[in-house]
Formats: C-alpha cells, structure tokens, sequence
C-alpha cells in the first residue's frame, strides 16, 4: 500500500486471509477493502469487508468510505436520487464532508430541487468553499426567470 500499488496489496491481504488467527483475518480484511478502494474498486471492497469481522469503528470507516464512493458513482452515472440515498445513509454514520455538501448538492440542481440545493450550498458556501460557491451561483442562474419577449 505505501508503495501505492494497491491491487498487488490486496493480493498479498488475500494471502493473510487464509491465517488461522482471527485478529490476523481481521486485518487481512480490512487491508484488502482499503486497498480496493485505494484502487476504485468499490464493490470489491464492501465484499473483502465482510470476510472476516471488524471492530465498529472499522465497520463505520469503510461503510463511510464505500457509501462516499458509491455516492460520486451515482452522480456521475447521472442517477441523482440514488446519490441522494447514499449520500444519506452515510450522513448516519458521520458527519457530512464539505465536498459531499457540494455534491449533495449539485443532485438537487440537477433534480431541479432548487430551495434544497440553495440551502446546501449556502451552508457549504460558509466555510468559504469555492464549489460551494459556484454551486450557489448555478442555483441562481438556474431559477433566473429571462424576460419573455412579446
């Protein structure tokens, strides 16, 4: 991993999962899911997480890290709701990120759920985060009304 190959890695963490010692498996696990998602292989992840049991905040860590993935996945699949929902259930587990406001946001200007975006954005926007920013002047060029010529 600290080579910054992390398929190899996971391939070596396999290795470790065949250890007949539990806190050996553990680990093995939990390298191996980091290292998929160090390689965007997010499914691959969620799967090397649940070979062997983790402690909750391991648990808590890579279900935020999965769910943050998924999330970006959905939005750039262009399926907003789907991005919402995972973007929701990982906001149950921790606090929400200022990149995953932003993004939250941006699901509701494309749903064309401009209060919703507004208010994200505008909180976003008060840490001083340029996206956020930006996202908040999209949200009002989107609701701009042009003048109809008659």
């Amino acid at each position: 991993m600290d080579l910054n190959r992390p398929l190899e890695a996971a391939e070596a963490f396999e290795v470790a999962l065949r250890a007949s010692a539990s806190k050996l498996r553990e680990d093995a696990a939990y390298g191996q899911s980091l290292a998929y998602l160090r390689a965007g292989l997010t499914g691959k992840a969620a799967v090397a997480a649940a070979r062997s049991p983790q402690s909750l905040a391991r648990r808590n860590e890579l279900q935020t890290a999965i769910l943050a993935d998924r999330a970006v996945a959905a939005f750039d699949a262009g399926r907003y709701n789907e991005t919402l929902l995972f973007l929701q259930q990982r906001r149950q587990l921790a606090t929400e990120r200022t990149d995953l406001m932003v993004l939250r946001g941006y699901a509701y200007l494309k749903l064309k759920r401009y209060a919703q975006a507004k208010r994200i954005f505008e909180a976003a926007a008060a840490t001083g985060n340029r996206d956020a920013i930006r996202g908040l002047s999209d949200v009002l060029a989107e609701q701009q009304v042009w003048p109809r010529k008659f």
